[in-house]
């Protein structure tokens, strides 16, 4: 248990930062990156990542659950447009979606569809241009489409897995260009544009929208997944603060003050899981991108995920230190350095993020990092120190118990270690899926139906660490007796023939033997 807790940050940390739970939009084409594209250059948009090309698996760097970014899924089904294109090809996906009415658990009903709904305009008065709007369905992932032209004979099409429509755009008065395309096969959708002559040169203005929309609402399909386990979540964290305040109140004359800490930390879960879980459901039943702006819902849950997990690496590591059952109080020196510790992690996470969500509202910004190296180090490096000083306090903790023979304290932290061990075993082996399906392995690609998968290592480690340390340091009637108290050591008095008590140990107050 204590080598698997030493894997903990290394395992789940560092990791999550490259799987793409929370993406962030960016235009598929602005104004100021409209100059530098080529004519007649083929831009394409991934469901709101930055523009870039990568086959599925392929690493993908995106925000972390720092402040949601969580960091929520900050991408959406349904996109305003107000921008000038000089592209003479683009195409759009939300990767997968689910057939109509073969939506997942419970949500099997409802209409699956592809949308463009566009007021067009060419630039230059008195130009003329045909613009071709085409959605379609594939089973295996494009990287780009300079095979398909859109323009080819100017026929509208309709089939199962094609719908294609032609329109005449000029520059005196703007043009509808509708195209409603029903998803009636599960697979991966594109939505792209082609303007069939020269008079794209002068630029495009396009008005209106793009939707993405499965049987459920608006949330990606690669990403459905995080909808009912936000819920679960905040449903678990919500019924445990209850049980949780249940006994303090049974106990409330034999509290320590890290059963006070052990309930604020729960409740900035609860709060966290909650906003977390509104804002999937806000993106589901509205189609708003999460970014950027960002909607003061994914706000809220990016603050309270920069707190939790703040929180968390206190709660773990005063714990370790022995705080509340092994002595009443930290040391000075401990205290401060808990404070100091605490405050440079929040500190770089927050700057961070900053960095982050700066590059994700750039429309100049392409693939690559979201942030510069220099500004995620520190984060990694405090995670880091974090890690290092749990694990020591841990073993030194439980050292000085063997030592002195106090074996039920001790039995305790056994069980934290063994608990935290279990789940980062769990989660170790999550990651290693993970790393084998990117490159350079690249051993196998994930199912579109589970690729939330990826992103909730964090949390799950978060649940159990929480679930772990509530239960085990949870208030009982002799709370205040294990700090002040120590147990009988029996290899130093011999047997006395005397029955144990009821908690399986004698006890004597420190300094001497009652």
């Amino acid at each position: 248990p204590k080598l698997l807790l030493a894997l903990t940050s290394c395992c789940s940390g560092i990791l999550h930062r490259y799987i793409p739970k929370r993406r962030h939009r960016a235009p598929v084409i602005g104004p100021r990156r409209a100059a530098a594209a080529a004519h007649g250059s083929e831009v394409k948009g991934f469901k709101g990542l930055q523009i870039t090309r990568h086959r599925a698996g392929a690493p993908a760097m995106a925000l972390p659950r720092y402040l949601l970014t969580l960091l929520a899924l900050t991408t959406a089904c349904r996109y305003e447009e107000a921008t000038t294109y000089r592209a003479n090809k683009m195409f759009f996906t939300e990767y997968y979606m689910y057939a109509s009415d073969e939506g997942p658990f419970p949500f099997t009903g409802g209409e699956s569809y592809v949308l463009a709904d566009l007021r067009a305009k060419l630039s230059m008065k008195g130009t003329r241009a045909n613009v071709t709007v085409m959605a379609f369905s594939t089973d295996e992932e494009l990287d780009s489409i300079d095979s398909i032209d859109l323009c080819l004979g100017n026929i509208n099409t309709v089939s199962p897995r094609e719908k294609r429509k032609t329109f005449a755009v000029t520059g005196d008065h703007p043009s509808h260009l509708y195209l409603k395309y029903s998803v009636h096969t599960a697979g991966l959708q594109y939505l792209a544009l082609q303007v069939c002559d020269g008079g794209w040169l002068s630029g495009m203005e396009l008005n209106g929208v793009f939707e993405f929309k499965n049987p459920y609402g608006f949330v990606p399909g690669r990403y459905f997944g995080f909808l009912p386990f936000e819920g679960a979540r905040c449903i678990f964290f919500s019924l445990f603060v209850l049980y949780y305040l249940c006994v303090l109140c049974a106990h409330s004359g034999r509290l320590l003050p890290l059963h006070f800490l052990t309930f604020i930390v729960l409740l900035v879960c609860v709060a966290e899981s909650a906003a977390a879980f509104s804002g999937y459901l806000e993106q589901n039943s509205t189609g708003q991108p999460q970014c950027c702006p960002f909607p003061r819902i994914v706000v809220a849950s990016m603050v309270l995920e920069l707190l939790r997990r703040g929180a968390t690496r206190v709660l773990l590591l005063v714990v370790s230190l022995g705080y509340g059952l092994v002595r009443p109080r930290l040391r000075r020196t401990e205290e401060c350095g808990v404070i100091v510790l605490t405050a440079a992690y929040v500190t770089a996470s927050f700057f961070a993020t900053i960095a982050k969500v700066k590059n994700a509202a750039d429309p100049d910004f392409a693939a690559g990092p979201l942030v510069p190296l220099m500004v995620e180090l520190p984060v990694l490096l405090f995670d880091l120190v974090f890690l290092a000083c749990i694990y020591a306090a841990l073993v030194k903790t439980m050292d000085s118990l063997r030592d002195s023979g106090q074996t039920y304290k001790l039995e305790k932290f056994w069980r934290l270690a063994k608990v935290l061990g279990g789940f980062v075993f769990l989660v170790s082996v999550l990651n290693a899926f993970i790393f084998a399906s990117r490159e350079p392995l690249s051993l196998f690609n994930w199912p579109h139906q589970i690729y939330w998968v990826q992103g909730v290592s964090q949390e799950v480690l978060n649940v159990g660490v929480i679930a772990t340390i509530s239960v085990i340091w949870q208030p009982t009637e002799h709370s205040r007796l294990l700090v002040s108290m120590q147990q009988l050591n029996t290899d130093e008095f011999g047997d006395t023939g005397l029955e144990d008590s009821d908690d399986g140990f004698e006890m004597t107050e420190k300094g001497g033997i009652a």
